[in-house]
């Protein structure tokens, strides 16, 4: 498949395999975007959707990844940051004022006088974030579901679907993740072919399934593992999870690694094997990995000029240097990179592209989040990282625009320890979640406090791993049950406009509501009620254990009389509120909001079993309809359809008696929550209309 996208005025043609990052850097983009404080430039880094150099709006959706963005005929693509533009930022002058704008400086600057905040917090929001939410668009609906398997497999690289086919070999039902297609990250050679045939093997196993294009957001306690895509959110309760979420390329710290024109080398890869676009004219490969050697390759065979092979000392070949990358040169963009050699001798290179192979961190968010549940990790996941590079006098976080200097000056304020540091300065608390910097932070707060344990703790990992919108999260039931009345085809024969109440389909007006506001007030109205829970409470224990759950006198209500009650939970706060109706013989019935019923059994079962009482507890709620009269005529419009005393002696408020409404039992229950004369009449739903 082939088109055009919009972009900023001007058609941007791609291919089938580009994603919009790819067809961008193919016409000539370079800026992405503008860091948060200071306005540097910003250019593709990882390719992988770690990083937050890639962002940009899509049809007027900001922060969308466009490194993993597949292409759209028609799509609309623009870049948010920067005013008047992203080529064009005037707020670049803050990179010149970074002396006047310290770590923390939002705590420090803006105290007196208090109205100052307000202004500066409109001016910061303006200059900061990473675009504008857009209003008025259409509501997406979308679904959620609940899987239940053996095993969950987070991950779709090698690791991750050899562990697939070891768990489908005992028997067990597996479920294999992953937030691309399988493969899409890897450049063509031997590691594609490899997960290629894991692949093949995997999809004709008839007890493994697949979802491609999912990301596992968090792992909570049970363990729950939610998996979002664009249609949906599906909720994953497995008995174990298997992470095989691989490893980031640890990025380099040194001045100017920030430049648009260093790559990290599985991104410099993919964009010339995967997408067909050389990541530049000439490179500077730092490769002190086998993988980054075979990532200089790739370039090659993709026509990039290879002007100096970077390798670690001791690890010379002909076609290569000992030695490593200490600054990236350029003004908009690489110009040239100044290596180090490994007898201390510097000296610069002219170049466009610099692409770092400098090792693996994990992607351990999940594992960090699992506490006690059966998690277990593989493949490169499963490791502690390969050993940092000394970090330099350059960006640590990319998403905050925290340097190095910064997190001294921090220390030196007090900040002394990883959890605090990121609380300060906001070093790891970007979109890429730490994925790139949080190894660093922990290795500074560990060179400076050797030997403490909790000053060099890696900061707590919180879901969402990776950004989600808050529609997903908010995703429907897939399947959605809807309780109905009894009155329900009488409702909509009348032209009720129904809604959900509670898990019920109920009527919310029929039409002009000031006339049924009205008719409440002034004459009498008919509400179907038959959605409020109704439970039946009985034995030797009954009074005693209404008395002790909920906050109301119980021994002094007699047979016939009503009471107003709340249920509280073990902390005090409501978590729901009815009436409670004495039936005698020691039995009570207990009416809760629409939907509370399974929720207040529940609660009642819970006091039972945890106060040894004998008690009896039975839902009556899909059993018995309810009809609520309410208005100063309320009597009289009864008085027609009933021979029995409904005056104020023979029904007193609250209470309740058995009366025979139109030929039908009823309990009539006195009740005045509209501020009106009232009864709620609670009978078999066999017997309603």
């Amino acid at each position: 498949m082939s088109g055009t996208l919009g972009f900023e005025g001007r058609r941007v043609p791609f291919v089938e395999t580009d994603t919009v990052a790819s067809a961008l850097f193919r016409a000539g983009v370079r800026t992405f975007t503008r860091s948060l404080k200071l306005h540097r430039r910003r250019g593709l880094l990882c390719l992988s959707g770690d990083c937050p150099n890639c962002l940009v709006s899509v049809d007027g959706v900001p922060g969308i990844r466009s490194c993993t963005e597949p292409c759209r005929d028609g799509m609309r693509v623009r870049r948010e940051t920067g005013w008047p533009s992203t080529e064009r930022d005037l707020l670049h002058v803050t990179d010149k004022l970074h002396r006047l704008m310290p770590v923390g400086f939002y705590s420090k600057t803006f105290i007196r006088p208090r109205w100052a905040w307000t202004v500066a917090e409109r001016v910061i929001r303006r200059a900061t974030g990473v675009g504008r939410l857009p209003l008025g668009r259409p509501v997406e609906r979308r679904v959620s579901r609940t899987v239940h398997v053996d095993v969950l497999v987070v991950g779709a690289g090698a690791a991750g679907l050899g562990a697939a086919l070891d768990a489908s070999r005992t028997g067990e039902r597996v479920l294999v993740c992953d937030e691309a297609t399988i493969g899409a990250a890897i450049a063509p050679g031997p590691d594609l072919d490899r997960v290629r045939g894991l692949e093949t093997k995997v999809r004709a196993l008839g007890d493994v399934d697949v979802l491609e294009n999912h990301a596992a957001l968090g792992l909570y306690e049970g363990p729950l593992v939610p998996l979002a895509s664009e249609e949906e959110l599906v909720q994953v309760r497995p008995r174990r999870v298997v992470v095989a979420t691989g490893a980031t390329e640890i990025p380099g710290v040194f001045p100017g690694s920030d430049l648009p024109g260093v790559w990290l080398g599985r991104g410099a890869a993919r964009m010339a094997g995967v997408h067909g676009v050389r990541p530049g004219e000439v490179a500077v490969v730092e490769a002190r990995t086998e993988e980054g050697l075979r990532h200089a390759q790739t370039l090659r065979a993709a026509g990039v000029e290879i002007a100096a092979l970077v390798v670690p000392p001791g690890r010379g070949s002909p076609d290569a240097v000992e030695g490593e990358v200490v600054a990236a040169e350029g003004r908009r963009a690489v110009e040239a990179a100044v290596l180090r050699l490994a007898d201390g001798r510097r000296f610069r290179v002219r170049c466009d592209a610099v692409v770092l192979s400098l090792g693996l961190s994990p992607r351990d968010g999940l594992l960090r989040m699992a506490g006690d549940e059966p998690v277990e990790a593989v493949g490169d996941a499963a490791g502690k990282g390969d050993p940092l590079p000394a970090p330099g006098r350059g960006v640590v976080c990319l998403c905050e625009d925290v340097a190095t200097a910064d997190l001294e000056q921090a220390w030196r304020e007090g900040f002394r320890s990883a959890e605090i540091l990121k609380r300060y300065t906001t070093a790891t608390m970007g979109p890429c979640r730490g994925a790139m910097c949080g190894r660093y932070l922990t290795a500074f707060a560990a060179a400076r406090a050797p030997g403490e344990a909790l000053a060099s703790a890696r900061p707590t990992a919180r879901p969402p791993l990776r950004p989600v919108p808050l529609g997903t999260l908010a995703a429907a039931v897939h399947e959605t049950v809807d309780k109905r009345t009894s009155l329900h085809g009488l409702h909509v024969g009348a032209g009720a406009r129904m809604d959900r109440s509670g898990g019920w389909l109920r009527p919310f007006r029929y039409g002009d509501v000031r006339a049924e506001i009205r008719a409440v007030r002034e004459r009498a109205s008919v509400m179907d009620v038959g959605t409020l829970g109704k439970l039946l409470v009985s034995g030797r224990d009954a009074a005693t254990l209404l008395d002790r759950v909920f906050p109301c006198r119980v021994e002094d209500l007699a047979p016939g009389r009503a009471r107003y009650l709340l249920a509280l939970d073990e902390a005090g706060y409501v978590m729901d509120d009815g009436m409670l109706l004495a039936l005698g013989e020691g039995g009570f019935l207990i009416t809760s909001t629409s939907g509370g019923a399974p929720r207040m059994e529940a609660w009642l079962r819970s006091w039972i079993d945890r106060l040894e009482l004998h008690a009896h507890l039975v839902d009556r709620t899909a059993e018995l309809g309810a009809i609520n009269v309410a208005g100063p005529l309320a009597r009289d419009l009864l008085a027609r359809l009933t021979d029995d005393d409904l005056g104020a002696e023979a029904v007193p408020y609250p209470g309740h008696a058995e009366v025979t409404v139109a030929g039908v039992p009823c309990r009539a229950l006195r009740t005045g929550f509209v501020g009106e004369l009232a009864f709620e009449l609670h009978h078999p739903r066999a017997r309603g209309p």
